[in-house]
């Protein structure tokens, strides 16, 4: 219930991660680096991989290593009641590259090269909260009967981002591939899979890209399940019903299924030139294996009821395209189609105009609609699309100030009339039109079940929400100030709310100092007790020594009459190694 945005000081940095998406920059840097002296690439490779790479061919690559330590403390109010929840969250990456691999780097001819990154997010509030005879529910089945009890939840996951092997421009620049856990980013959205790509890069302004293996999914090893189809709550069953910390069997928790392997493949056509203009074709296919349970609840004898074998998890078809001229402006437009659903699931549109070389117009629409993995009980549930529709503009008034508007409307749809439909159906029942929310209804009656199926009582309802965004900032070399302001209201609420951020760099942008002020409101008139205005701050602090090291320090202070006074300190230690 707290609005507020992050101020950390972000230092000036040329830093480069090592990410699968950076393109023509890492490309072009590695171009850089191999020219530095051989002396200087023979111990940087030798330092990070003395025996993979012990050929004397390997005595040109280049290596980086990046760290980046997180550390938060925050009390949040616990949803029982006055009781307030200590967190103290850890947050560890470590990523590890190494280019050139095949030696000296030549433009044009093919190069190899290795990456990294590992991800530990430790919870040590996990638990936190519990005394008595409660403490270590959250985590352990045996206590207080797993009152308390979070099936999947995990106090210190363990997740690799990405590890892959990289080659670009074989056979003559014809030939690129990618073998490992890797990204996939396109208008169907972040994905991330185990397996390998093959692209086909001909020069005909044309690029051929298939790709196969398994879906990254949370429950198995050293993974997440940020990139599976939402819907889902799966995880690790090892130890049940021989651990009494852990559920007696699966029917103890139907709805938490047990993680299995998906196999999935993908193929994509993509425009390879001019550098105008863009667009990619992409098909994507993701399969569910193993045993499910089909039912939310167990039945009198505790058995529940399971599907099996290979089935359909997502099935989409996408296209995307951009064309961008200097001067003139830009245009984009996107569209994805979900096979499994039958459904469009998503479109957008933009158009971008350069007014001058001080100005900036455009207008975008996006519309969107929930979809799930095929396994999913929400697929039985209506969801109706989400409309946003705006135009903005950008001014420079100046080389140091520059202001920006956005507004707009938002579109809610929804499946008949929420607020006519409850007192319909107590109608039919014959118990008046005040029974909603006081008397359970049978659905198996029959009139009841002819009034929910009645399409005049299923017409399409619409709900708007108006939108808008101001911002002005003015900056210096070593300086910046920010004003902010929001606002999103219609039938169902209002949020609105301003924050003022300033930022200044010392001493050569060595050191570098931070604060915001925010102040927000919100209301809900189904629940008018929520109603609050909320004020809060931000001080930061930074310091950079050299390119190699950062180090970020945040204290936050929020305070509303819902949640009492809010604090959080935010710690953040960047380190890198590219020699």
């Amino acid at each position: 219930m707290i609005e507020h945005r992050s101020s950390m000081a972000e230092l000036p940095s040329r830093r480069r991660e090592p990410c699968p998406c950076s393109g023509e920059a890492r490309r072009g840097a590695r171009e850089r680096r191999a020219r530095r002296s051989s002396t200087l690439r023979a111990i940087a490779a030798a330092s990070l991989l003395p025996v993979a790479l012990a050929p004397r061919g390997a005595a040109a690559a280049d290596f980086e290593v990046q760290s980046t330590t997180g550390v938060q403390a925050y009390e949040v109010a616990s949803p029982w009641g006055a009781t307030n929840i200590e967190r103290r969250r850890l947050l560890q990456t470590l990523g590890l590259a190494v280019y050139n691999i095949q030696g000296d780097s030549v433009p044009g001819e093919a190069d190899y090269s290795a990456t990294v990154r590992l991800r530990l997010d430790a919870d040590f509030g996990v638990n936190g909260h519990l005394e008595g005879a409660q403490q270590g529910g959250e985590t352990d089945y045996s206590v207080a009967g797993g009152s308390r009890y979070i099936p999947g939840l995990r106090e210190v996951p363990l997740d690799l981002m990405y590890a892959y092997f990289e080659g670009r421009n074989v056979a003559s620049g014809w030939l690129g591939f990618r073998v490992g856990r890797q990204y996939v980013s396109d208008v169907l959205g972040w994905w991330s899979f185990d397996g390998a790509l093959l692209r086909v890069t001909t020069p005909y302004y044309v690029q051929i890209e298939a790709y196969g293996g398994l879906e990254q999914r949370g429950g198995l090893p050293l993974s997440t399940s940020r990139f599976e189809a939402q819907g889902m709550w799966r995880g690790s069953h090892r130890g049940f019903g021989d651990d009494r910390a852990l559920p007696g069997s699966a029917a103890d928790y139907p709805a938490f299924q047990e993680a299995q392997i998906a196999p999935a493949f993908g193929v994509a056509l993509e425009s390879a030139g001019p550098s105008f203009l863009h667009g990619r074709l992409t098909y994507r296919r993701v399969y569910n294996v193993g045993t499910a349970i089909t039912q939310q609840f167990p039945d009198a004898d505790g058995d529940v009821q399971t599907t099996d074998g290979s089935r359909i998890s997502q099935d989409r078809l996408g296209y995307a395209a951009d064309v961008n001229v200097p001067d003139l402006g830009g245009l984009k437009g996107g569209v994805t189609y979900d096979l499994y659903n039958g459904r469009v699931g998503s479109f957008y549109g933009g158009l971008e105009v350069y007014a001058g070389s001080r100005v900036t117009l455009g207008a975008d629409v996006d519309y969107f609609v929930p979809t799930f993995d095929a396994d999913s009980i929400w697929n039985w549930f209506t969801h109706a699309p989400i409309t946003t529709i705006t135009g903005r503009a950008a001014v420079d008034i100046t080389r140091e100030v520059d202001l920006a508007a956005w507004g707009g409307t938002r579109l809610w749809m929804a499946e008949g009339n929420p607020e006519e439909f409850g007192a319909g159906q107590c109608e039919v029942a014959r118990l008046g039109p005040d029974c909603v929310g006081t008397t359970a209804l049978d659905p198996s009656d029959g009139d009841l079940e002819d009034y929910a199926r009645d399409e005049e009582n299923r017409a399409t309802t619409m709900t708007t929400d108006v939108l808008a965004n101001l911002a002005g900032r003015y900056r210096t070399r070593t300086s910046s100030v920010e004003l902010r302001g929001m606002l999103q209201t219609g039938e169902r609420g209002r949020r609105t709310g301003a924050d003022l951020s300033g930022e200044k760099r010392l001493h050569g942008q060595r050191y570098a100092l931070g604060a915001r002020v925010s102040l927000y409101n919100w209301a809900d008139p189904l629940r008018p007790d929520r109603d609050a205005t909320s004020f809060g701050y931000v001080l930061g602090a930074g310091y950079r020594p050299g390119e190699f090291a950062d180090f970020k320090l945040e204290w936050e202070h929020d305070m509303n009459r819902l949640v009492g006074q809010r604090f959080r300190v935010v710690g953040l230690v960047s380190l890198r190694v590219a020699p």
